[in-house]
């Protein structure tokens, strides 16, 4: 059993080395391992670094074996279906009414993508700091794209699966810094100070050593490393992380190579990566369809009732979705966010596959959040809150001008972040179990204990691994 469990966890990565050293995501790389003498130049280097960014694109092949990336099932529908934003046709999966346990089927998949990802980044940069045949400055820029794709892996794993929202908790999660083998697999959990530490240093490594622009905008780069920090201090909330937050976004904001679009339809419809709002993007095959399949031809994930409430006099109800007749289902509001085609005769398009994983919008909806909750100066969270909503097209800020105490002002500034992220990048899950214990519940009525704010460890790590202890109420 040990072996073949270390045999699931060998990371794929590598592709043939006889291309150029030119970065690509169009290459499927093959079953070599990373662990080795691999990495012995430039060329080779920029081979298996690669192979990291196809973790953090959950690469796979579908069931045609269709070579694919399965972003949108980690990051897009297991999210927005916790934030009780869509559900699954299929049945209940127990996410919208956060009825979860450790046997669920969708529990272990966050999981073994954060861990897939954090040991393919863990492999890179144990075989690449020795290498001398790369250039120094180089080989400085590789390696801090692996460390924020480790921090991006460790912080998926921590914000769902431990108590990110208490320092002091010795429930945080395994800390993998080198290359899992037959002696490292099985390890205990660190507490979630030790983790914040970790993913906060890997953070600070790459916004110090990235680039302003990468060769591509599904690269890594400075303002994607400060927002992910962002991300994950307004999530810990501890002393001075709001100021920080503010502070990271505001020059993101006003000092990074971004902008936001007139329209926010037009990044996802008609522009995609050459949208100057996409901070970083998910690069999809050109051949794949998995979105296309989820979201148009089966109607797999439509939206929710509170979600089609929450958007009634949205301006963004024209394009999020559209009523489809279903064979089994009759009516349902179809997740056409990322589809610009007939609504009626369907057929795959452009942009149908494309993911984000970070958009400029987040900054300003993070710098707004963090000033309610730092009791901060509410005429700016508003002014922020407004040009968020302004670029979605609504013109009525009655709400906002009307929002006079930090609460009120936070209420809104998270139902947008739902609204703006649903289906996309997990911001949704994240912004609603940052409300008051007692808001929150009123938007999820599942929601009866904080410990459902965390998923359990999956089972099939509890049975094997004798070292971890399982979360609270599971």
């Amino acid at each position: 059993m040990k072996k073949k469990y270390i045999n699931y966890l060998v990371i794929i990565l590598t592709g043939s080395l006889f291309w150029s050293c030119k970065k690509e995501l169009n290459v499927f790389p093959t079953t070599s391992e990373v662990d080795g003498n691999v990495i012995v130049d430039t060329k080779s280097a920029a081979t298996v670094l690669n192979g990291v960014y196809y973790r953090f694109a959950n690469s796979g092949v579908d069931n045609n074996n269709v070579p694919t990336i399965f972003w949108s099932q980690v990051n897009e529908i297991t999210p927005s279906e916790l934030a009780n934003s869509t559900y699954s046709t299929s049945g209940n999966d127990g996410l919208p009414t956060l009825t979860f346990n450790s046997k669920s089927s969708a529990v272990p998949l966050i999981w073994n993508y954060g861990y897939a990802l954090v040991n393919a980044a863990n492999g890179f940069i144990k075989n690449a700091t020795p290498v001398t045949k790369i250039p120094a400055a180089t080989k400085t820029e590789m390696l801090a794209e692996a460390r924020f794709l480790r921090a991006f892996g460790n912080s998926e794993l921590l914000l769902y699966y431990g108590q990110y929202y208490d320092p002091t908790s010795k429930y945080g999660i395994i800390l993998r810094d080198e290359f899992v083998d037959a002696n490292n697999i099985n390890l205990p959990r660190t507490g979630v100070a030790a983790a914040y530490t970790s993913i906060i240093s890997d953070l600070d490594t790459a916004i110090a050593s990235l680039p302003k622009l990468n060769t591509a905008i599904y690269y890594a780069n400075a303002s994607a490393a400060k927002l992910l920090k962002a991300r994950v201090l307004i999530n810990r909330g501890a002393a001075g992380d709001y100021a920080e937050v503010i502070s990271l976004t505001s020059d993101v904001i006003a000092n990074g190579p971004f902008a936001l679009e007139d329209s926010v339809k037009d990044i996802f419809l008609s522009k995609g990566f050459t949208s100057k709002e996409v901070i970083l993007g998910v690069q999809p095959y050109p051949t794949e369809t998995y979105k296309y399949q989820n979201n148009q031809f089966y109607v797999q994930y439509p939206l929710s009732d509170s979600l089609v409430t929450a958007l009634s006099t949205d301006p963004r109800k024209q394009w999020y979705y559209h009523l489809a007749n279903t064979a089994y289902y009759g009516l349902l509001p179809r997740l056409d966010k990322f589809y610009s085609g007939d609504t009626v005769n369907i057929a795959e398009t452009p942009l149908s596959e494309t993911c984000y994983a970070f958009r400029l919008t987040e900054a300003y909806l993070l710098e707004a959040e963090a000033i309610t909750l730092s009791n901060g100066d509410l005429a700016t969270a508003k002014s922020l809150l407004e040009t968020v909503e302004g670029h979605a097209g609504i013109k009525d800020f009655t709400a906002i001008t009307n929002a006079n105490t930090p609460a009120a002002l936070q209420l809104l500034i998270v139902k947008e972040e739902v609204k703006n992220f649903f289906s996309e990048n997990g911001a949704d899950w994240f912004a609603l179990r940052r409300l008051p214990f007692a808001t929150a519940q009123t938007l999820l009525p599942g929601l009866k204990s904080v410990n459902q704010l965390t998923l359990p460890i999956p089972y099939t790590e509890t049975s094997i691994n004798n070292q971890i202890i399982q979360n609270p109420g599971y």
